[in-house]
């Protein structure tokens, strides 16, 4: 009985084993493909730069950003080489992946503003062309913000400055240069 016990566990150890590393994929899978789906902020106008972000890195992991950048592909002739179709495939699932995951992560008031479009490529740059306008109106507020920022000596100093760090910081984000020197000046 012990001899039949050891070998049950022995092939009960193995199997857990081998099917370990099929689990361990299929988590990593599943935590990936969640992860991403589930980070992306909602895109409401004001985070245009943080969605961007967060779009291409969830894009980039599921391997569907090629199609950002890509001109999509001919649609091959029912004679075509199985290579390029499967290669024209593979760029139509990710162009309705990456659609779906866009149109997912925007606001209903946002989507409504977004020319439709079935190429995600044309509707990413739609989406850029309609938020550099109001980029450059919320750059311009907060830079205002990050000049008129004064400290009155009420409160904390640490506060002020952390807030002139968030200011800066926000504006790094919108691709505008503030250097130490120019923060410094303003602290």
């Amino acid at each position: 009985m012990a001899e039949q016990d050891g070998k049950l566990y022995r092939l009960i150890t193995a199997l857990m084993e081998q099917s370990g590393q099929l689990i361990a994929l299929a988590c990593e899978y599943l935590y990936i493909h969640r992860l991403n789906h589930n980070s992306i902020e909602t895109l409401t106008g004001s985070n245009y730069s943080k969605w961007k972000q967060d779009l291409e890195i969830s894009l980039g992991f599921l391997d569907y950003d090629f199609v950002l950048r890509e001109k999509p592909p001919q649609e091959p002739a029912a004679d075509a080489s199985a290579e390029t179709k499967t290669k024209f495939a593979k760029w139509e699932k990710a162009n309705k992946m990456a659609m779906l995951i866009m149109q997912r992560a925007m606001s209903s008031s946002v989507k409504g503003s977004i020319p439709k479009s079935k190429n995600a490529q044309q509707y990413y740059e739609s989406i850029a062309q309609r938020f550099k306008e109001s980029e450059k109106a919320v750059k311009s507020s907060l830079l205002n913000q990050l000049i008129d920022m004064k400290y009155d000596g009420q409160g904390c100093v640490r506060a002020h400055i952390m807030n002139l760090i968030d200011l800066g910081t926000k504006l790094q984000e919108l691709d505008m240069k503030i250097d130490e020197d120019m923060m410094s000046t303003i602290s």
